[in-house]
């Protein structure tokens, strides 16, 4: 699996990297839209951890890492990190409970999961103009 999906994990880790030094700049700023893309990018996040922990692990944070990353410079306050823990945690549970172990499903859902993210990212990182 981490062949297939190493590509796709390094270039969601890039757009993300890009998504939150744009954001560095100024995260108080975020339009609405912006905002929830954010938040669905927390929500992938969860995702990807729960379905990389099925093959690589429970102990592998990869994809926790990035998020924690995501809260410092998202989280300009209580309640928005409060939102995009919750967020994680949603897409989280949710993979948990569709996969229950590692196999080709699980490693195609990672797969779409982290182009989803890269996608989310890449807007982020470019002012949600994609």
């Amino acid at each position: 699996m981490m062949r297939v999906v190493a590509p796709l994990a390094s270039a969601c880790l890039l757009a993300l990297t890009l998504a939150t030094a744009a954001s560095a700049q100024a995260p108080a700023r975020r339009t609405g839209a912006d905002r929830q893309s954010v938040v669905h990018l927390a929500y992938v996040l969860g995702e990807a951890h729960a379905l990389r922990r099925l093959c690589a692990g429970p102990t592998d944070a990869t994809w926790y890492g990035h998020m924690q990353r995501l809260l410092a410079e998202e989280a300009t306050d209580e309640v928005s990190r409060r939102q995009l823990v919750e967020s994680f945690n949603a897409g989280f549970a949710f993979s948990q409970a569709e996969f229950a172990t590692c196999g080709p499903r699980s490693q195609a859902a990672e797969h779409a999961v982290a182009e989803q993210g890269r996608v989310l990212a890449q807007q982020l990182a470019s002012g949600g103009d994609e």
